[in-house]
């Protein structure tokens, strides 16, 4: 062996003996123990450190003791100077100053899902003005980007306890909010991951036949009957047993329904990345934004039951849904937890960003300068369940080696908080840790929630502990 040859032998031996000790060290340094907490929709339009009073101070505490505290960005941060509102229908517009994102960071929240119904109202301009706030409080998110390619790919946040994986997307955005794919000579669509779903509306059969014969006649009124032969290849591509009235599809069934089927497309996207995101981080969150229910604002859409099954079986080791701002049920399946939705965290007035258009579309002159009569439109200021959630803070034991290995949910407790319900404009929305009988109430109520899905809850003091037997 010639002496360059062997000098270098020797010096990658010494490297390698040098890095098993390190790697041992790695290992030792990070902890069997992670622990997670979660919160619902944050919409902030007032700051909140300056909030001194002890039942919020403890809940700041608590979002600070988890190595990771995960929330939805239901509001784009941004400089109301800079950005433009963005076509919507009656849904109202959110947006708060870029301080908001470090008053987020500073109550303990660590990583957010931007996929919802809010994170394009102002635009692209917006969506990128949000994620520039969002890192700058070292805030990491998921769920939107400049094309689709980008806002489905997994999010990680670098906890001390190991790396947290996060994919998110949403099934209740605007039409134009939804990213698309990129073209290798079209850019892509900025926007948020979609779970697009496919609905067929479920009427008596004497009246799916009525409806179904009205198909044809509906586009011949429209100015479409020259086009007989396209129409009949359009509708021969619809579901076996479907029929179009108008653009609805309907289909016959022995009762009204209206079903709800996520699009395969979007899932099979979804489930991917969550895999990805297993094979790259120690715990993965699947996150959903979700408004559609059935029947009451606190049953799931039956969709979304499947949807979260799926991805728990993709590899998530938990699943978070937000939207409809009330509490739904916690479902343990697979030994994981399925949040159905964690209702309100912030929720603020939307402030003097409301734009001409949407005052107009909730009955007030489009100058209105008040937004205080813009609120008073909302109909949550009259029901308490839009004031009250819970924050659970999730412990996960394994899975630390630095080469892989199963986590395992260990103990999931719930801790419930409220945000100020009939309190004044200036102080309501804001939470803190509920006490006696409304804390009571609040876990009550999660423990009906979550008892048709087999979860129990032991409740002992302000505290709800989940038997995972």
């Amino acid at each position: 062996m010639q002496r360059r040859e062997f000098l270098k032998s020797a010096a990658r031996t010494a490297a390698l003996a040098g890095i098993a000790p390190l790697v041992n060290a790695a290992e030792a340094s990070v902890p069997n123990r992670l622990t997670i907490a979660a919160v619902g929709d944050c919409i902030p339009s007032r700051r909140i450190s300056e909030r001194r009073d002890k039942p919020f101070l403890d809940l700041v505490e608590l979002l600070r003791s988890a190595d990771c505290t995960w929330g939805n960005c239901e509001t784009p941060f941004a400089d109301a100077s800079q950005v433009r509102p963005a076509y919507k229908d009656a849904d109202p517009y959110t947006l708060c100053d870029p301080w908001g994102a470090d008053e987020l960071a500073w109550m303990g929240i660590d990583f957010m899902s931007t996929a919802n119904n809010h994170i394009m109202d102002w635009g692209p301009e917006g969506m990128y003005a949000t994620h520039e706030n969002l890192g700058k409080a070292r805030i990491a998110f998921a769920g939107s980007g400049s094309d689709l390619a980008r806002a489905a790919r997994p999010g990680y946040f670098e906890s001390a306890a190991g790396r947290i994986g996060q994919v998110n997307c949403a099934s209740t955005f605007e039409y134009s909010a939804a990213a698309g794919d990129a073209h290798p000579y079209v850019l892509g669509r900025p926007g948020l991951n979609p779970l697009r779903l496919d609905r067929v509306i479920q009427v008596e059969p004497e009246l799916y036949e009525k409806m179904a014969g009205l198909q044809k006649d509906f586009l011949k009124l429209s100015g479409f009957a020259d086009f007989e032969k396209l129409i009949d290849e359009v509708l021969a591509k619809r579901p076996k047993d479907t029929a179009y009235f108008d653009e609805t599809l309907v289909k016959s069934g022995d009762h009204f329904d209206v079903i709800s089927t996520p699009n395969e497309e979007d899932v099979k996207r979804i489930t991917q990345a969550i895999g990805i995101a297993k094979n790259n981080a120690r715990v993965v969150m699947a996150t959903i934004h979700c408004h559609e229910c059935h029947g009451a604002l606190e049953t799931n859409d039956p969709f979304l039951e499947t949807f979260a099954h799926a991805c728990i079986d993709a590899g998530a080791d938990m699943f978070f849904s937000s939207g409809p701002h009330v509490l739904r049920g916690l479902e343990i399946y697979k030994g994981k937890p399925i949040f159905y939705s964690l209702a309100n965290f912030i929720m603020h007035v939307p402030g003097n960003t409301v734009p001409a258009g949407s005052y107009a579309a909730w009955g007030l002159p489009k100058d209105t300068l008040d937004e205080s009569q813009f609120e008073a439109k909302i109909p949550y200021n009259e029901q308490p369940r839009f004031w009250r959630s819970v924050v659970p803070k999730i412990t996960v034991d394994g899975g630390t080696s630095l080469t892989g290995g199963p986590g395992r949910v260990t103990a999931i407790e719930m801790h419930p908080i409220t945000l100020g319900f009939k309190q004044p404009i200036w102080r309501h929305g804001t939470p803190e840790l509920a006490e006696g009988k409304e804390a009571s109430e609040i876990l009550e109520t999660m423990a009906t929630l979550s008892k048709p899905f087999g979860t129990r809850l032991r409740i002992q003091g302000r505290v709800a502990h989940v038997d995972l037997t």
